[in-house]
């Protein structure tokens, strides 16, 4: 390497975005909380608070799944291995459905089909019935998917999407049991900030994840299929 050759950085840069991100996540729940709290009469309280719709905490969900599935699509178009380019697809295909499910609450829709079928199952919400085993079937599917991807972004993805869909789930299932033992409304708040917190740290995690694989190639100027040991120069 010649002296007038700029050295790049094997910092990730990846990570700020992400602290930036879990900071507004953070930021955004504890707007939520004193909205709970100490605005319950305020006009401004559906807007911040987490389990309202169309409001600051949804969107800002939103956000991150479609920056992360555009990203994911860029890498896609950029990555010569056609294993690595179509799992990239179908993992931005996840994020940008998961989007959809977030924006217009579609979960919501599946405790219609439980009440249909099993109208006496003693929950309140009856949509984790099937959403455990949807949610259970995303995450293998991202983690064969991701098999083709590099370690660090696809520790990213699995980690996001663990995040996301068992916070969505498994918080869900302490809050129902919460009101079903009619526990006291703090311990329900809180659990449901943290199901939402998560969630939103868990979209950061997938938004960031293909720039893991982006600053890879700016390093090593190749792609490498890990399913071949000879590398792919672009």
């Amino acid at each position: 390497m010649s002296r007038s050759t700029p050295l790049r950085s094997k910092t990730p840069f990846w990570l700020g975005p992400l602290v930036v991100s879990v900071i507004v996540s953070l930021i955004i729940t504890l707007l939520s909380l004193f909205a709970v709290w100490w605005a319950p009469n305020l006009s401004i309280y559906h807007y911040f608070e987490v389990t309202s719709e169309v409001n600051l905490p949804m969107w800002w969900n939103v956000l991150l799944l479609i920056a992360g599935a555009t990203l994911m699509l860029l890498v896609a178009a950029n990555t010569p291995s056609r294993s690595a380019r179509l799992s990239w697809r179908l993992i931005a295909v996840i994020a940008l459905l998961m989007s959809l499910d977030d924006a217009t609450v579609l979960h919501e829709k599946l405790g219609l089909v439980v009440e249909r079928f099993a109208p006496d199952t003693g929950f309140t919400f009856t949509w984790v019935l099937l959403g455990a085993p949807i949610a259970v079937v995303v995450i293998l599917l991202a983690f064969f998917a991701s098999r083709r991807l590099h370690r660090t972004p696809r520790r990213l993805l699995l980690s996001g999407f663990v995040a996301f869909l068992g916070a969505a789930v498994g918080f869900e299932f302490i809050a129902d049991y919460l009101i079903r033992v009619e526990a006291h409304w703090f311990l329900y708040r809180v659990t449901y900030h943290m199901e939402e917190g998560l969630e939103m740290v868990g979209a950061a995690l997938l938004a960031v994840a293909p720039l893991a694989d982006i600053q890879r190639v700016y390093l090593h100027g190749q792609v490498i299929d890990p399913a071949h040991p000879v590398p792919i120069t672009e």
